[in-house]
């Protein structure tokens, strides 16, 4: 029996059968970087939070990429992160000249020990005498926080401060930039390093005539 001649493919046929080949290659990539390589990893040292504090009302507005919260109502990693950083400016900025080292001693709990130490230190070291004996934490503004590498961020605040006499009256207000380096452990989020700059002073006026 003659064996059957196989025909040729025209180029038309041809151009068909690349198109159809580049079309579910394409298609392919795309099902895996989409919904395989890009499928999101719901682990809290991922996520990405911008967060803004309101002015003095404490009212606050946020915005997040890629956060999560569990569904028991429990707060987000972030929100942790968040809550032990303001928790931290609160206390810390105060000063009290008769007790030096107290707003150290009252952030002990957010600090890695061996950071709170070097801090310890670094106050007994001080040997210059401030013109003020109290300083006051009158607000905490504009909150941001973005990733430093793996499982650290960064956490900046604005903090406002007012410095008084012995007779508790204002002689400076003082706006320093406060940035954190934070980790998050089984114990929760602490602090492991800090930086402080300064944006504005104003002195105030005397009332003596």
């Amino acid at each position: 029996m003659a064996g059957k001649k196989r025909r040729k493919l025209t180029t038309k046929e041809k151009q068909i059968i690349a198109c159809a080949t580049i079309l579910v290659l394409a298609l392919s990539l795309y099902v895996y970087k989409f919904y395989i390589y890009e499928s999101p990893v719901h682990t809290s040292k991922d996520e990405t939070l911008i967060v803004k504090e309101g002015q003095s009302d404490g009212k606050k507005a946020a915005s997040s990429e890629d956060t999560t919260s569990s569904d028991d109502g429990k707060k987000s990693s972030a929100e942790q992160a968040q809550e032990v950083f303001t928790n931290f400016l609160k206390v810390y900025p105060t000063f009290l000249a008769d007790h030096p080292l107290e707003h150290i001693e009252k952030a002990k709990l957010y600090l890695e020990p061996g950071f709170y130490q070097a801090l310890i230190d670094e106050q007994k070291n001080k040997t210059v005498v401030t013109q003020y004996k109290a300083t006051e934490v009158t607000s905490i503004e504009s909150i941001a926080t973005k990733q430093a590498d793996a499982g650290a961020y960064y956490w900046k605040a604005d903090v406002t401060t007012i410095n008084k006499d012995a007779n508790g009256k204002p002689l400076s207000t003082i706006v320093t930039q406060y940035v954190a380096t934070m980790k998050e452990q089984q114990s929760g989020w602490i602090i492991i390093d800090l930086m402080q700059e300064g944006k504005s002073a104003k002195v105030h006026e005397s009332s003596n005539q």
